[in-house]
């Protein structure tokens, strides 16, 4: 069975409806998904779960939660009633429009037991929010006393450096501080290269023969992580760097059937070996010459199984993250 007994730390992804398509977004949110949320039935389900397996507090993530902040107060009520703190909110403050209705937003997620706000300040989000409001968004948190988390200060002058009324393409930051710039972002940023993000960069990225990978290949450790996993709006445990890879997580307590879960089951017992001969064997996948290492391999079977067989494998879920990628 595959079955986790203790979790530490991790998220909570309330809806995947984002305001904007970053190209370094893991989770591959945008405004093409549905303008789902996590309901209270739901998020009950969910913390009573994790406070039994000793996780006391967790963030809230999306997508971009405060699009409809009306949604997310009944998940914070939830957290509240299951005894599970909450670290933070992350927001990309597309959200602002002025300080007053801010401060209005902000006193009813204080009253539901958020004090600390992760706003977003990097290159990839100032492709489609104005650098004014998250400047208006980190000074109404001080009128009321939210904390904030400032996710990165380090590209603070980058995007002060540009007119902060409008959006700014990568191309505009690439022209204003040299053509290396995209390359150095996710280091900078501590950028995970998993969904998008892997999108976007695997161009620039090392590539490695199909053979070389496969000869390499050992059991995933990743994917029964302790720290850093997510649980979404579905009930999906995503477990840490693995993107478009879940098991119901009300499944994952219990024991989850390896034999429902095939592409969790090889990854955890054989690697992308395991993996790609169960793509290859049973449903007729052709590799490529070359990948950039193991998780692009993985990724692109994972794609291939979902979009071009248009399976609809429990652990490959929610398959519009493949979609909307």
């Amino acid at each position: 069975m595959l079955k986790i007994n203790y979790l530490v730390s991790g998220g909570v992804i309330t809806n995947y409806y984002c305001s904007s398509k970053c190209k370094h977004c893991v989770y591959a949110s945008s405004p093409g998904w549905p303008k789902d949320y996590m309901t209270s039935s739901a998020a009950d389900e969910i913390f009573s779960i994790l406070k039994r397996l000793g996780c006391d507090a967790v963030h809230i993530g999306g997508g971009e939660p405060l699009l409809q902040p009306e949604k997310i107060y009944p998940v914070l009520e939830s957290a509240a009633r299951n005894h599970i703190n909450i670290d933070y909110i992350e927001t990309n403050a597309s959200w602002f429009k002025d300080e007053p209705s801010a401060v209005l937003i902000l006193r009813e997620l204080m009253k539901r037991g958020v004090y600390c706000l992760l706003i977003s300040i990097d290159p990839y989000h100032n492709e489609y929010i104005p650098f004014y409001k998250v400047k208006g968004l980190i000074k109404a948190c001080s009128k009321v006393n939210m904390n904030v988390f400032p996710w990165l200060m380090d590209f603070w002058k980058d995007l002060d450096a540009l007119d902060d009324t409008r959006p700014h393409s990568l191309d505009e930051y690439a022209k204003r501080f040299g053509e290396k710039y995209l390359r150095s972002l996710p280091e900078r940023y501590g950028l995970n290269l998993r969904g998008r993000a892997l999108k976007t960069y695997r161009p620039m990225m090392r590539k490695e023969p199909f053979e070389k990978i496969i000869k390499k290949s050992a059991p995933c450790n990743l994917l029964s992580g302790i720290y850093h996993f997510h649980v979404d709006l579905f009930g999906n445990f995503i477990p840490q760097a693995c993107s478009g890879l879940s098991i119901k997580l009300s499944e994952l307590v219990k024991g989850a059937d390896p034999e429902k879960h095939p592409v969790f089951y090889r990854l955890e017992t054989n690697g992308i070996k395991g993996l790609a001969e169960f793509a290859a064997e049973e449903y007729g996948y052709k590799p490529k010459s070359e990948y950039a290492g193991k998780c692009d391999l993985c990724y692109d079977i994972r794609s291939y199984l979902t979009l071009e067989k248009g399976l609809n494998l429990p652990d490959l879920q929610p398959a519009n993250h493949y979609r909307f990628v």
